[in-house]
This record gives structure tokens, C-alpha cells and sequence, in this order.
């Protein structure tokens, strides 16, 4: 039963504000619909974080749905691409990456038909060593489905030993509802994926951390006690959703500056993630589809399967919206998520929502005005570092000065952004800190 009263629909937050979760909640009612695919799939060949494939194709092949297009070298960081239908390949390109911004190489596939037969022999989990299952995990390309896309072979695959993997079905995002309906709809291969990830691992201590208030999810609740998996109900707060929030939360271990969870023995996977590694098992598929949430004013919100590679137009003529009517489309969060050119753009592995904004409801950081140095942003900010800093030393290409001020542990949550009263986007700040940073270390 969803809850109703007015108050359950906020996160809370520092600083004494609220995250309006009330589009999430509405979402949460309505059953996945499947997007047939469109006359022209567009499949990057990243939609990971690490390398881009390496092509297998050429113009003129022929593909099966499932069939490997694009490879990464074992050790390199990086997941294998698949083509999401039977189709014809009638374009090598580079394109403008909807995450990167950047040209990067895309295959456009020509459909031939909507068939979905497996590529891959079903696996028993049960019977074939963590090796084997490991390696299909790999085979299948699958990556983080919580906004990250690392890939999940290579999480798997830690250099210390891991005593607690939690799985983050938190979903604190306010557009999202996805991941929760998941659980509704697909708890055993959720079970089965969590329970395959822990064979892998060869780890015993498993918990699920939830938003989910009793007797929203009955049948996947029932199931994790069955296989004597923790439940844990998370505070409703946003930024929670974070890994290394979710362990100090969970298990009250903080993690150091610059490090991960695995430093402290400790795994996060996403719930969709889990629900993929089932599928690439069990199923033969590998990672071509997934689910996602869509929300406009007119429509509300609707939860939908997508196989990677659709045009974001092609998914709203499928709900009936015109493209033309909206002047900004966001991939991913309200807060986290990235505004595309147009909507030719294609679905990636790590798109969790399409929000769609028409002429009145335009772009709140358009055009910000100075910063007052009123402080609200370093309040809110869920790790304790200070983004109005940060900014000034990104402006200046001061990298010593970021270093100092931490920016790599900024979990680019967008709250910084949210609350500032002159609209200044501070995370684009942030990310491009974080980047230089990163780019002088290499």
C-alpha cells in the first residue's frame, strides 16, 4: 500500500529544506510498458566509465539482438557493447555523447525485426563455479545501472577480501521511480542476481538498503527474508543514496578521502544491477535494455523498458509527447542528470530517466547572478566540503588549491546547485574540478 500522507512525500535534508519525492511517488503506480525499438538504433560504443570499445563491426554486417559489436581488452577498464536488435549496420560515426559532450565513435543499426531470442546459453548459477559466472558477467557488458556504469565484472572482482556487499535500492533520486518499481514487478531475479553477485564474492553478509516503507514491495520483502538477506529502511533523505554515505549509515564505517568502499572490505551494487547480472545468467542477455522513468508535467510520470540505442524522440512519440514541445530534456536526474542538444539523442546503459521541460518551465540556471557568498551551498553539501571554494580555485585552473579543498569526494549530488539563491550551477564547477584533478595525476 503507497503511503498518502502529504509529509511522506519530502526527503529531508541539511540545512533545514525539503526534496519534493512527489513526481517518484506517483511513478511508483505505474507498471513498466515496453518501447518497441526504433527504424535506427544509435549504440555508442562507451557507455561505461574507462575506454571505448574497440569496433567488431563494419558497415554492411549484418547483427543478431545480443551480438557483440564492440570490445574492451581484458584489463582495460571497460565493458563489452552489444547491438539491441536483429538489424543491418548502415553507419559508423562519431556523434556528440550525450554524458561526455564530446564526438565519440556510434554504430547505427538498421532493424530488422523486434525478436528477442537470447544469445547467450542460460547458465545455472547454482552449478557453475564463480569463475564461469563471473566471466558471463563480463561477456554480457553489464555495468552500475545507479548513474555510475562502472563495470560490474571488474567491481566483482576486488583486490581485498569483501565481508558485506549491500545492494542500494535506495533510489533517492525525486524523478525515478524505476528501480522500486523493479522490485515490485521482478523480485526473484533480483534475489537470484544479489545471490549470484554473493557466490561470486563468496560473501555471506549481505544487506539491502531501501526507501520503501513496509508493504510497498511485499512479495521481494518476503523473499529477503527467506534468504536470510538484511533489510535496511533508509531515513528519507536524498543524498543517503550515495555509496559511501549508505555504508557509514548502514554500517557506521567512515570511508577515507579518495578511497572506496572495497578498502574497507565492503561492496555496493545497485538493485537494477543485480536484476541485469540474473538476466545475463539465467536468461542469455546481455546488458541491452533496461528500465527507466519518464516525466513530463502533461503525462506525469511513466515507468518504461528501453533497450540501449533508442532515440529519446523515438521514446516520446512511443507516449504520444511531441518532441517539438519541449525546450530542454534532461538524461538522468532532475539533480544529477545532463540536458541534451535535441532529442535525437539515444538511450545509454546508465540512463535511469528522461525528463522532458517545455517553454514554461525553463532552465533555472540560465542566467545566474553572482555568488553572495551566503554559505548555504557548503550547509547542504552532504560531505562537508565547500563548493563556493571549490568554484573560485575551478575558475583560477588551481589545482593545488582543489586538492586541499577535497574535491573528489564531491558525489555530484547537485544539492549545492539546488539551494542557491543566485541559481549558480556549481556542480558543472565541481565535476570540472574533480576532472582537472584527475587529468594532472595521468
Amino acid at each position: 500500500m503507497l503511503l498518502k500522507k502529504k509529509k511522506d512525500y519530502k526527503f529531508k535534508e541539511n540545512g533545514r529544506f525539503n526534496v519534493d519525492i512527489s513526481i517518484k511517488m506517483a511513478a511508483l503506480k505505474d507498471p513498466f510498458s515496453v518501447v518497441p525499438p526504433a527504424d535506427e538504433m544509435i549504440v555508442f560504443l562507451r557507455q561505461h566509465i574507462g575506454t571505448e570499445a574497440e569496433m567488431l563491426v563494419n558497415v554492411g554486417d549484418s547483427v543478431k539482438y545480443g551480438q557483440k559489436i564492440g570490445e574492451i581488452p581484458k584489463g582495460i577498464l571497460g565493458a563489452p557493447i552489444h547491438s539491441p536488435v536483429n538489424g543491418k549496420i548502415i553507419e559508423l560515426s562519431k556523434k556528440f555523447h550525450p554524458v561526455s559532450g564530446e564526438k565519440e565513435t556510434a554504430v547505427t543499426i538498421e532493424t530488422m525485426n523486434e525478436e528477442q531470442e537470447p544469445f547467450f546459453e542460460p547458465l545455472n548459477p547454482d552449478e557453475e563455479p564463480s569463475e564461469v559466472l563471473l566471466e558471463r558477467v563480463r561477456e554480457s557488458g553489464i555495468v552500475g545501472l545507479g548513474g555510475a556504469s562502472f563495470p560490474t565484472h571488474i567491481k566483482l572482482s576486488p583486490s581485498q577480501k569483501i565481508s558485506h556487499l549491500i545492494i542500494n535500492a535506495k533510489e533517492s533520486d525525486p524523478n525515478i521511480a524505476c528501480d522500486c518499481r523493479l522490485m515490485i514487478e521482478k523480485p526473484r531475479a533480483i534475489i537470484s542476481g544479489i545471490n549470484i553477485m554473493a557466490k561470486i564474492l563468496d560473501v555471506k553478509d549481505i544487506t539491502v538498503a531501501t526507501r520503501t516503507q513496509e508493504g510497498e514491495t511485499p512479495e521481494f520483502e518476503a523473499l529477503l527474508k527467506e534468504h536470510n538477506i538484511k533489510l535496511e529502511r533508509m531515513p528519507p533523505n536524498y543524498s543517503i543514496g550515495s555509496e559511501k554515505l549508505l555504508v557509514k549509515e548502514i554500517l557506521g564505517k567512515e570511508i577515507p578521502s579518495g578511497k572506496f568502499p572495497t578498502d574497507v572490505g565492503i561492496l555496493v551494487h545497485n538493485v537494477a544491477t543485480a536484476y541485469a547480472v540474473d538476466d545475463a545468467i539465467e536468461n542469455g542477455n546481455p546488458l541491452i535494455s533496461r528500465g527507466l522513468t519518464y516525466y513530463s508535467t502533461d503525462l506525469g510520470g511513466k515507468n518504461l523498458w528501453v533497450r540501449m540505442g533508442t532515440p529519446v524522440e523515438h521514446v516520446l512519440n512511443f507516449l504520444g509527447e511531441s518532441p517539438s514541445k519541449f525546450n530542454r530534456i534532461v538524461l538522468g536526474s532532475i539533480l544529477m542528470g545532463s540536458t541534451i542538444a535535441n532529442p535525437s539523442y539515444p538511450i545509454l546503459k546508465a540512463t535511469s530517466a528522461v525528463t522532458g521541460f517545455t517553454d514554461k518551465e525553463s532552465d533555472p540556471y540560465r542566467n545566474p547572478l553572482p555568488c553572495i557568498r551566503c554559505g548555504y551551498c557548503n550547509t547542504v553539501c552532504p560531505v562537508y566540503i565547500y563548493p563556493q571554494l571549490i568554484m573560485e580555485a575551478e575558475k583560477k585552473n588551481d589545482v593545488d588549491r582543489l586538492r586541499k579543498l577535497h574535491v573528489e569526494d564531491c558525489i555530484e549530488c547537485g544539492l549545492c546547485s539546488y539551494v542557491c539563491p543566485s541559481r549558480i550551477r556549481f556542480t558543472r564547477y565541481l565535476t570540472n574540478g574533480k576532472n582537472l584533478v584527475k587529468n594532472q595525476e595521468f
